[in-house]
């Protein structure tokens, strides 16, 4: 259970590709992915709406293709080659904070769980529903790896399925594809803000695929996986939302679903899509949380902070935030990213040659320099409006930032050994 939380995976526990690939695209076939799709869906046409989707997921796989190398070379966590990056002390302030920003996104989607099965089931309060849920996502979080990959093998083959079958009943309605190919938005949203969603969606994701990929064997199996999950998995069930969507002229996936014919198969891949978003999510913030309590002498185990991580989600969820979706997203987009660019920065420039424990040794306390550019691209994926959307502008200046400042602190900061 303890999984590797604070150590190096070793070769001998690395994972074959096809378990990564069951791992990482069941992580990324997740309820966002048709709450994005009835945006996308309802606010562009559809080469607009597919020309989104894929440039948007293309992104993200390279971003996840890099952080996932990461992982491959040294057998880390996200959160374990946080303390390179940001120092022993800095990294707890940088765990803590995505490892609730991860349980916040849960408990979100938790509330809207329990709020939607409450009006198929009045006389059972939306807590309870929301209470069972959690339980039940435990049982696989708590395993770690082993955990995702029992689950997802089960629940990825269903999701698919019905995922094809949905497109399958939009051709042979009425009208068929050809009313998708020709719909016009009522009120458009921007191309920029379609890729925009879809970034700010999975950008979180791609920033911890170190937590799964640090399983990998080969480094082709890194980006073969990664590529598949995000283009592949992530692009499709979007592209199942965008369609669907714009077929029923609704962006609520579970209205369109009922316009469709399919609203109990919708019940059963949005349960599956859920549960599997939220096991990772939770098993990403246990790592984070362990990571933490580590460098604070706390010795407390992954399995402990597993439950904790549930008991956030779940006091976040009664919190009643399922309209602050949107608003959670964005916050997402503009601190998340700029950790992911200086991850990619830090050990693809700054330390490129560093691999496995090595990467723990020479840490300062706190590395002032990453907390600042961090701090200031965040400010700037917010402010600036130099690209696309905040998520990349984040992602972008945190990398130059960092790359610059590490390599001119590498010049005046003499090395210093300490033990990892």
């Amino acid at each position: 259970m303890d999984d590797h939380a604070l150590e190096p995976v070793p070769p001998s526990r690395r994972k074959p590709l096809l378990q990564l690939i069951v791992v990482q695209v069941g992580w990324n076939i997740s309820v966002s992915s048709f709450l994005v799709g009835g945006v996308v869906g309802s606010g562009t046409s559809f080469g607009e709406g597919m020309a989104a989707i894929a440039l948007g997921n293309l992104v993200l796989a390279v971003v996840a293709s890099l952080i996932g190398l990461i992982g491959f070379r040294t057998g880390l966590t996200s959160y374990l080659s946080s303390r390179a990056v940001f120092g022993s002390a800095g990294s707890v302030g940088v765990s803590i904070v995505l490892g609730v920003v991860a349980m916040g996104f849960i408990g979100v989607l938790m509330d809207t769980w329990g709020g939607a099965v409450n009006k198929l089931i009045p006389a059972i309060p939306s807590g309870v529903f929301v209470v069972a849920f959690a339980l039940a996502i435990l049982t696989t979080a708590i395993f770690g790896f082993k955990g995702l990959h029992k689950f997802s093998a089960i629940a990825v083959p269903v999701q698919v399925a019905i995922g094809v079958f949905a497109l399958f009943r939009i051709g042979s309605l009425d009208g068929g594809f050809g009313e998708v190919f020709a719909v016009e938005p009522a009120k458009a949203i921007g191309f920029s803000a379609a890729i925009s969603a879809v970034i700010a969606t999975w950008i979180t994701g791609a920033a911890l695929v170190s937590d799964v990929q640090r399983y990998a064997l080969r480094a082709r199996d890194v980006v073969i996986s990664c590529f598949l999950s995000f283009v592949v998995g992530v692009g499709i069930f979007e592209t199942i939302a965008t369609v669907s969507a714009m077929k029923v002229g609704n962006s609520n996936f579970v209205v369109v679903m009922q316009g469709l014919g399919l609203l109990a198969p919708a019940a059963v891949l949005l349960f599956l899509a859920l549960w599997n978003t939220a096991d990772n999510n939770i098993y990403s913030a246990s790592l984070a949380f362990t990571s933490a309590s580590n460098l604070l002498k706390a010795k407390i185990r992954k399995p402990v902070w597993t439950v904790v991580a549930v008991v956030i989600a779940v006091g976040i969820a009664f919190l009643g935030l399922a309209d602050q979706f949107g608003k959670f997203l964005g916050v997402i987009g503009v601190v998340v990213p700029p950790f992911a660019g200086l991850l990619i920065a830090h050990f693809w420039v700054v330390q490129r040659r560093a691999a496995g424990a090595t990467v723990l040794r020479d840490v300062p306390a706190v590395r002032w320099e990453a907390v600042a550019c961090w701090i200031v691209a965040a400010l700037i994926a917010y402010y600036a409006e130099f690209l696309l959307v905040n998520a990349i502008e984040g992602l972008v200046s945190g990398f130059v930032l960092y790359a610059l400042a590490g390599l001119a602190m590498r010049r005046v900061r003499p090395a210093r050994p300490v033990e990892a």
